[in-house]
């Protein structure tokens, strides 16, 4: 047999797998999308259906499970997004100085057009390696400030991501595992990040894809240290640097990051679907890193209960495997986004700290007096956008 008919042998046998598994998931979406309301309905069936002029690139992307494409490649490439495509770059940086001082940069595109806090992003193609799409930033730095919240330009050249709005621009460059986070307004520098590859930890990156059928995700993430400067301040810490592709329709979840003076994390990720009130869990992931130990530890049946408040300090308390896990969070201050196309998706980042902290495991018990204070994110998400 030639090498291209084993090729093609073997492009057939892929398909003929990622078919059953796509039968296996209409069946599972269909139910889904019935109790859903009626127009709702008929936006996600017609769009559904346009999918068929998107074939070649899902090929593709199917195709990329047999490359093992880089966490540099991937942070400095564009894909070819097919239907429901969406691309972006997530920065997070976390203070372990004992202040509350966090910084966010967050700017990405989508295949179709979307509207992002009430400005239309259209349809972002790459033509010579430039393409028009969306950046927001934010920080707190003993006051919270907006830094960027507008239309930009995405362009990627050598070694470097480049996102320039009327505000900013910010240059992301390097290779791995030590990069560069550059970002000014005009002549002002706003920051300048070394973000380097922490040399006391083994689960400091990882990268990763899950599709089924016609959806799913491949992320890059960097759990790094950093420092630099930060509005001619010295800021040092914790950062998270995340490049994910989407291929499928926001629903809600939930995420939390924390970083404690230690250098211990704690982190957990629940994706769901919102229905009559009622959530059903798609996923459940819940770690704690124990710095003293170098140990990774992981919890099953996590859950989360939120508590409003009409000021700024809401509260979250996390529980897993029969309070083996039990970890209060309190925010005091919040960003809020909105994405909007046919249906509208919610976005919140809440920063916190941690009011409260025990973790069990299989030797000792872990609380704020081995850990220090724990400072972070919590993300939280609601609605549905295609």
């Amino acid at each position: 047999m030639s090498e291209k008919e084993a090729k093609n042998n073997r492009i057939e046998e892929i398909f003929s797998i990622e078919k059953e598994k796509l039968l296996n998931f209409i069946k599972e979406r269909n139910d889904y999308i019935k109790n859903l309301p009626e127009v709702e309905k008929k936006a996600f069936i017609s769009s559904i259906e346009k999918i068929k002029e998107s074939k070649d690139k899902i090929e593709r992307l199917l195709l990329k499970k047999d490359t093992n494409k880089g966490i540099h490649d991937l942070l400095f490439s564009f894909e070819d997004l097919p239907l429901f495509g969406k691309e972006y770059w997530f920065m997070k940086f976390t203070s372990n100085d004992g202040s509350k001082s966090q910084f966010f940069l967050m700017f990405g595109r989508s295949a179709g057009d979307i509207e992002v806090n009430g400005k239309y992003v259209e349809n972002s193609q790459v033509i010579d390696d430039r393409t028009e799409g969306y950046c927001i930033s934010w920080v707190y730095d003993e006051m919270q400030r907006k830094i960027t919240d507008h239309l930009g330009t995405i362009e990627l050249k050598d070694d470097k991501v480049t996102c320039s709005t009327e505000d900013i621009q910010a240059n992301f460059h390097g290779s791995f595992p030590k990069y560069t986070l550059d970002i000014s307004n005009g002549e002002k520098n706003i920051c300048c990040l070394n973000i380097k590859e922490p040399v006391d930890n083994k689960y400091s990156c990882e990268l990763s894809e899950n599709f089924k059928g016609l959806f799913g995700y491949r992320l890059a993430n960097l759990y790094f240290d950093f420092e630099g400067t930060l509005f001619d301040k010295d800021f040092c810490g914790k950062c998270y640097v995340q490049k994910v592709i989407v291929i499928g329709p926001f629903i809600p979840w939930k995420w939390s990051r924390i970083v404690f003076r230690n250098g211990s994390i704690f982190t957990y990720y629940i994706p769901n679907i919102e229905f009559v009130g009622l959530e059903y869990n798609i996923y459940n992931s819940m770690e704690f890193y124990d710095a003293d130990t170098k140990i990774l530890h992981r919890f099953n049946k996590s859950k989360v209960q939120e508590y409003p408040s009409k000021k700024s300090d809401k509260r979250w308390v996390i529980t897993a495997e029969d309070d083996r896990v039990f970890v209060v969070m309190k925010s005091y201050c919040k960003e809020e986004f909105d994405f909007t196309h046919n249906f509208n998706f919610r976005y919140i980042e809440n920063l916190v700290d941690v009011v409260d902290l025990k973790i069990e495991t299989d030797d000792k018990v872990i609380t704020l007096q081995e850990t220090g204070s724990g400072l972070g994110m919590v993300e939280d998400t609601s609605g549905f956008v295609i």
